[in-house]
């Protein structure tokens, strides 16, 4: 029995889940090489994205700004392994994300269970539909949590460029969250089993922009 059906069999133990099976379990961990084996096993997760939003007024300084919370508890064990949290945004801000000078206008800190840091660029990719924020490598054995405070800063880039249109949304604009480890960075339908380390948030606002 190699350290994964170990350590998957003593976790299923400890929490009671006798009608668990392990060897699915033991399928679904992942595993890459950095220089060594890194193993990543979820049996039990859960997720949550919260947040904000403050409508732009033009002209006052400070405004416009989605605020998000992620939070993700995951029982099982990270060995030193990558995390990305893939944040997507509603269609209505394309035009804001195309921007070169988004990429500034994030800002926050993220925490795994090795500590907290800031925000910076270097950990950021941005696409027209998503920001991917990195995670630096992180351990743990039984339970981690991962965390993550963002702030996306659209009024900083509508007063530069005022003409750039966000569109209303009638059923409030809709942002999605997705922490996927390295060993798998954008399918997580196997891992983990059960639950998941996805959220969803949309806001109450309809209209981004005050006119």
């Amino acid at each position: 029995m190699n350290k994964r059906q170990v350590l998957a069999v003593g976790l299923a133990a400890m929490v009671g889940l006798s009608a668990l099976q392990v060897d699915g379990a033991v399928a679904s961990a992942q595993e890459v090489n950095t220089g060594g084996s890194t193993d990543t096993l979820h049996i039990l997760a859960e997720s949550s994205l919260e947040g904000s939003l403050a409508k732009y007024i033009p002209g006052v300084n400070n405004s416009g700004k989605v605020t998000l919370h992620y939070e993700g508890k995951s029982l099982g064990f990270v060995d030193f392994d990558n995390a990305n949290l893939l944040i997507k945004i509603p269609d209505e801000f394309k035009y804001i994300a195309l921007q070169d000078e988004f990429l500034g206008a994030i800002t926050g800190e993220i925490s795994t269970p090795n500590g907290t840091k800031k925000i910076t660029p270097s950990d950021l990719k941005v696409f027209s539909d998503r920001v991917v924020i990195e995670f630096p490598k992180s351990f743990f054995i039984i339970q981690g949590k991962y965390r993550a405070d963002v702030v996306l800063d659209f009024g900083k880039i509508l007063k530069k460029y005022p003409n750039i249109p966000i569109d209303s949304a009638p059923s409030g604009y809709q942002f999605s969250s997705t922490l996927a480890f390295a060993s798998s960075p954008w399918d997580i339908i196997e891992d983990p089993i059960i639950g998941s380390l996805s959220g969803d948030y949309t806001t109450n606002e309809t209209e981004a922009i005050v006119k």
